[in-house]
């Protein structure tokens, strides 16, 4: 749909991408989460090859046994973990953010900072891999953002109580490097708020007296009760904006209201097509001049005197350029679907992959965790306390200038 006030946006000029340049841009980040990968298991081989403390190392995996089961103290005779491939990466990411998406149910969030939420997540790891930053450990505080960025704000300790265990330092450890990897770009232009419009818009029409012939023809289209039908259609059709539309990627690719006209296709395919003609079909008056009413002149009559007015250049018909851009739009919604029905054993399997590329030290015996969120919160050593002599603790309390600073 033409929209000249959005192309003027961040986020059509910064968040938009074919569908190949999306891919690259996936390839890309995939392949430097790669190698900072490899760096890491080069450095823990470099150290556990030099390590004379530690002649084996134990595997993390689980056994009967309770003892654990030794490795061979030569790190060359490890091999390298597999990566994750970009899909592998996508798939986890979505799944998470399947995973946000109850988590704002459980605070009954409103639509809008579900959706924020679950926008900032996508374009994190659009340009930081999930082998640097696994997607589980910034969920709470994406939300929390999500909240300030909607103004629905919470305060850190009422945010804590809902969920078991989170501190409010956990909640905020990683607020500064999730609004920086998302470019501070925290305006996000839903479909939602122009399909309430939408909705609201032909709603009014069909409750109308008009008898223009673009409506008379929507009304013969859409059977007997139309209202009814546009008002159950709006219910599926928010269904699809708040899941459907936010797992898939058609933020990338189409404008707010083409999404959500592709929504409304897949709530139903009738009432979109007889709304796209309507609206900007051959057809439609939208757009059209208003004709003017020439104003009263001294010493002519009194009369009102119509004139109309010049016949404007027809602007070209959208509706057909348009409803094979909403069909495609939904289509890709639609295929969004499977990530839903993905086996638990696929998404463990990638999960472990993930987590033997994060944790060198666990296999090789040396090394240090990879990635935010594997890093053992360290204490500070507490510094013993110097007590200064009595004699010297009263020179210096008696001395008017204090102390020296030596």
């Amino acid at each position: 749909m033409e929209d000249q006030l959005y192309t003027t946006t961040t986020q059509c000029k910064t968040w938009s991408f074919g569908p190949t340049t999306l891919s690259n841009l996936r390839s890309a980040t995939n392949a430097a989460g790669v190698r900072s990968i490899k760096r890491g298991w080069k450095r823990a081989r470099v150290e556990a090859s030099s390590s004379t403390n530690t002649p084996l190392a134990t595997t993390p995996i689980p056994s009967n046994n309770n003892t654990p089961t030794p490795i061979p103290a030569d790190p060359s005779t490890i091999p390298d973990p597999e990566p994750l491939s970009p899909s592998e990466e996508l798939t986890l990411v979505n799944y998470y953010m399947l995973r946000l998406m109850a988590m704002s149910d459980i605070f009954s969030f409103p639509s809008s900072v579900k959706a924020t939420a679950c926008i900032f997540l996508s374009r994190f790891h659009l340009h930081h891999s999930v082998h640097s930053y696994h997607p589980k450990h910034l969920l709470t505080t994406i939300l929390f953002l999500a909240t300030k960025t909607e103004n629905n704000y919470l305060s850190t300790a009422e945010f804590c109580k809902r969920i078991p265990k989170l501190t409010p330092e956990a909640v905020l450890k990683y607020e500064f490097k999730v609004a920086g990897g998302i470019g501070w770009d925290f305006e996000i232009r839903h479909p939602l708020r122009g399909a309430d419009g939408g909705i609201m818009e032909l709603l009014t029409a069909l409750g109308s007296n008009s008898t223009d012939s673009g409506l008379q023809t929507l009304r013969e289209k859409l059977g007997q009760n139309p209202s009814r039908r546009v008002t159950d259609a709006a219910g599926r059709m928010k269904g699809y904006l708040t899941k459907e539309a936010l797992v898939s990627d058609v933020y990338y690719h189409y404008t707010p209201p083409q999404i959500f006209l592709g929504a409304l296709w897949l709530a139903d395919k009738e009432l979109a097509e007889a709304y796209i003609e309507w609206r900007f079909g051959e057809n439609s008056t939208m757009g059209r001049p208003i004709k003017k009413k020439k104003k009263e002149r001294k010493g002519k009559d009194k009369a009102t005197e119509e004139e109309s007015a010049a016949e404007a250049p027809k602007p070209p018909t959208l509706a057909p350029k348009l409803i094979p851009a909403v069909a495609a739009c939904a289509e890709m919604m639609l295929k969004a679907q499977e990530y839903e029905k993905i086996p638990v054993d696929v998404l463990k399997r990638i999960d472990k992959k993930l987590h033997r590329c994060q944790n060198p030290q666990k296999f090789l015996g040396a090394g240090s965790p990879i990635g935010i969120g594997n890093d053992a919160p360290q204490q500070p050593k507490k510094q013993a306390e110097e007590v200064p002599p009595p004699e010297k603790k009263r020179k210096t309390e008696d001395d008017m200038f204090g102390g020296s600073l030596r």
